[in-house]
């Protein structure tokens, strides 16, 4: 009878696992299925914003249009944010708040807010990406199959895993939504874990791939060869610039929040400013529309000079400040692997002027550069390494220099004492 009995509870574990995983499967292909539309909803705004800029700014009267629409949406998405609070800012800390049970989301009111006004506020034109969004529309999916599911399984596993489903269809790369989500969003492993992590990335990622077909984020980039050890004194040197812009960018991102509300003005007229500010600058050059992403292949093209790529980090460093500062729903991840584009660009273009490296390898600094800002200002390594290989689509064969400048990157953020970007915002979160 003993036997019989332990042999019926191991039937009925492997059955609730049976149907955990499926759930976990059904979780990836809503999730495929969301993430995907908000990405081509963005693309959409986008596409529409830039054509109004383009009519816009050729007559006084455009221009007056133009500020006028911002004017009105700005007035929208406050409104928006006051009905619901959780859809502000990036989203990822609250998915910390969900697993931590600090924050009661729910996901019937904000998961449509989240989606509508997230996409409307990166395709704009402001200074946001998408995958902060991404990731806490993902884990919100999660919520939602966990409800409706009616489940007994542990609602941290939903949350957890489809919220790095949102970053893996953001950016078209499973093993970094993955890696993202043992790093980041749990910092910690198991095979529970890593189970419903890889079933809930790759069913999102197989979706989204039959839905708009599978390419990398960064489809341009040639095949890259990796050159010899000469060049890994260049690489050290710029792991440390880009653990500095790290630094940087976390003090004047997370500052620009922390002091917003001691700004002595009405709310509604604080959050307005960003967006008008915004759209003035975009009327005087529309070349920092969105997130700045077509910065990123600026080598590819005829690249431009010194000083315009210290003009482009300053102002892109600047609006994501004044936007984010805010709490405008839109994500600072995309708009921090710009960043380290351009202050690649930079140091490989003055490299290049003073003969010490070709010209060729301007891209690659580029490259090196977004990976080492990510694990600078993220504090994930692995996840930045595994980010640019899949962005390229396997086109770019340097993995130890990516390793070099992640990890250098990483140590001069801790010798400095920079908190890791979301768990900095998260605190202050809590805070309020």
């Amino acid at each position: 009878m003993a036997k019989k009995r332990n042999r019926q509870i191991r039937n009925r574990w492997r059955l609730l696992n049976l149907s955990a995983l499926g759930l976990f499967l059904i979780t990836g292909v809503v999730c495929g299925v969301v993430i995907t539309a908000f990405k081509e909803g963005i693309n959409f705004v986008a596409r529409l914003m830039q054509a109004f800029l383009a009519q816009a700014s050729g007559t006084w009267t455009g221009r007056a249009l133009f500020l006028g629409a911002f004017l009105v949406f700005a007035s929208i998405i406050y409104l928006c944010n006051q009905k619901d609070e959780h859809i502000k800012g990036s989203g990822i800390p609250v998915i910390y708040g969900l697993l931590d049970k600090k924050f009661k989301v729910n996901w019937k009111k904000t998961l449509p807010l989240k989606f509508f006004t997230s996409m409307a506020t990166v395709g704009s034109g402001l200074t946001l990406g998408r995958e902060g969004p991404s990731v806490q529309i993902g884990g919100l999916v999660g919520q939602m199959v966990h409800h409706l599911s009616g489940t007994k399984e542990n609602i941290r596993y939903f949350v957890g895993s489809s919220a790095g489903a949102g970053l893996a269809v953001a950016f078209n790369a499973p093993m970094a939504g993955v890696l993202f989500t043992v790093e980041e969003i749990y910092k910690k492993t198991d095979r529970k874990v890593f189970l419903s992590t890889a079933v809930t990335v790759f069913s999102a990622i197989m979706v989204s791939n039959l839905l708009v077909g599978n390419s990398p984020a960064l489809e341009k980039i040639p095949l890259l060869k990796a050159e010899g050890p000469s060049m890994y004194g260049y690489y050290a040197l710029l792991g440390i610039l880009t653990g500095l812009s790290g630094v940087l960018f976390n003090g004047m991102v997370i500052g620009g929040k922390r002091r917003a509300p001691s700004i002595p003005l009405p709310d509604y007229l604080k959050f307005i400013l960003p967006f008008l500010a915004t759209a003035l600058v975009l009327l005087m050059d529309s070349r920092l529309f969105g997130s700045g992403e077509p910065f990123i292949l600026l080598p590819l093209g005829d690249n431009v000079s010194i000083g315009t790529l210290a003009y482009f980090y300053v102002a892109k460093l600047f609006l994501l400040t004044i936007i984010f500062a805010v709490g405008t729903p839109g994500g600072s991840l995309v708009p921090l692997l710009v960043l380290g584009s351009l202050l690649g660009n930079l140091y490989a273009s003055i490299l290049a002027s003073l003969g010490l490296i070709s010209p060729d390898l301007i891209l690659v600094f580029s490259m090196l550069a977004m990976c080492g800002h990510f694990s600078a200002i993220v504090r994930t390594p692995i996840t930045a390494i595994l980010l640019i290989l899949e962005m390229t689509g396997g086109a770019f064969e340097y993995l130890l220099a990516l390793a070099v400048v992640s990890l250098l990157s990483y140590t001069v953020a801790e010798l400095l004492r920079s908190k890791p970007f979301y768990d900095h915002l998260y605190e202050y979160m809590v805070e309020e």
